[in-house]
């Protein structure tokens, strides 16, 4: 059995999200090239696409990064977040964690953070209501929480403690050369959601019938 069949019948949703990925950075060419403006307006999230009725974007948005090194970080991130939540929790919990945190860190931030701020008259608000951003972190930051909690005690919280410490560092820096600091902010808070999201739902999320511990 060759490497790739051993891989996908041990991770089939890891190699799963990878292909994905991948095929979608093929067609974007955001696996040479940065991802052009007219991409991002197709397949990019915004909370303000939720009251436009443009939902299809709360899943199109994890399936394209913003190019070049961008997407090889986020391939290697599925490639070991969610691939450490699959050997640990299982295929179908790691699905189910990986989307589910994805919906609800982009709902929660819209309708919870970015609108409210946004109707109080509050500038950061408003950014946040129009940054467009797109990548599959929240979700892959749920996968890695729901690892984080997988693991043998006292590993949960001091693993989780650290990933949580270094999100909220990541949350005081400056924006990258070339970086749109509302999409910054924004992503930053989508980690702060996403990681917790997943690490409680590895305690209290059900695990499927038949589906590997």
């Amino acid at each position: 059995m060759s490497f790739v069949k051993r891989f996908g019948h041990r991770f089939p949703f890891t190699l799963g999200m990878l292909v994905l990925l991948g095929a979608t950075a093929v067609f974007t060419n955001t696996h040479l090239a940065t991802l052009t403006n007219n991409w991002l307006t197709r397949l990019g999230y915004s909370p303000s696409d939720l009251w436009l009725f443009n939902w299809e974007r709360l899943f199109t948005s994890a399936l394209v990064t913003f190019g070049k090194t961008v997407f090889w970080q986020a391939m290697g991130m599925i490639a070991l977040a969610v691939g450490a939540a699959e050997w640990l929790a299982g295929s179908k919990r790691t699905a189910v964690t990986f989307w589910g945190v994805h919906l609800t860190t982009l709902l929660t931030e819209s309708l919870l953070v970015a609108l409210p701020l946004h109707l109080s008259g509050n500038p950061t608000g408003t950014a946040l209501i129009l940054a467009r951003d797109v990548g599959p972190s929240a979700g892959y930051f749920g996968a890695l929480g729901l690892a984080s909690r997988r693991l043998p005690s006292p590993w949960p919280w001091l693993s989780g403690t650290a990933v949580v410490i270094g999100l909220v560092y990541a949350l005081f820096q400056a924006p990258r050369t070339g970086q749109s600091a509302p999409v910054k902010l924004a992503a930053d808070l989508a980690h702060l959601i996403a990681f917790p999201l997943g690490w409680a739902t590895g305690k209290l999320m059900y695990l499927p019938k038949g589906d590997k511990q």
